[in-house]
């Protein structure tokens, strides 16, 4: 082997590139290294085991080439270098950050242990079996709807609001235990004055 021949393989053992094209389908890019454009190579994904993830190169994304005994077509690329033309979403030293294309973005903030995420359209957490939030205190700024059976250990409190709407109920309501109460009249116990026989009303309940 010559010596031009040994510094082309030594020169491609690494070289630093960016996504060229990706073909999603093949799990495999191409890479723009000065004139070099590659072959379609694999990318190096977090994980790939029993635990897999999908997270693939854009185009114009910083990468690095490992090849070995520096022959480029059975190269591994290794993405996510951070570069000028495509800046961190962070630089913020106590943030771990993730940005999408659609500008959906989480944030975790190790220093205040607070989880942030935001320009989200809809979201959805799915489990066979059970789920649990378990924190002194939840807020809800929208509308609540529960398809199924609501239970509450604890007692139960809220207003009208400011909308007008007050509170509705369609259907039966059956009070198993206890004192039902409207205005300091308990239903079940209350009683009657100006009570007269003949078809006549009550009085207004005491």
């Amino acid at each position: 082997m010559d010596i031009a021949e040994l510094s082309r393989l030594l020169e491609n053992l690494i070289r630093v590139g960016t996504i060229h094209s990706v073909d999603h389908a093949k799990k495999r890019v191409r890479v723009q290294s000065g004139r070099l454009v590659t072959g379609w190579l694999r990318w190096m994904e977090r994980r790939a085991g029993e635990t897999t993830t999908w997270n693939p190169p854009t185009i114009g994304e910083q990468c690095v080439i490992l090849s070995p005994s520096g022959v480029p077509e059975q190269g591994l690329v290794i993405y996510g270098a951070p570069s000028d033309e495509i800046d961190t979403p962070s630089h913020n030293p106590v943030e771990h950050v993730i940005r999408f294309p659609d500008g959906a973005t989480f944030t975790y903030d190790h220093a205040a242990s607070r989880l942030t995420v935001t320009g989200i359209n809809t979201f959805l957490v799915e489990a066979a079996d059970s789920g649990v939030f378990d924190c002194p205190e939840v807020t809800f700024t929208g509308q609540v709807k529960v398809e199924d059976l609501l239970t509450y250990l604890n007692g139960l409190r809220g207003n009208g609001g400011t909308s007008g709407n007050g509170s509705q109920i369609t259907g039966n309501m059956t009070h198993v235990d206890g004192d039902l109460s409207s205005n300091g009249i308990v239903l079940h116990t209350h009683t009657h004055d100006g009570v007269q026989p003949g078809g006549g009303s009550t009085g207004q309940p005491q």
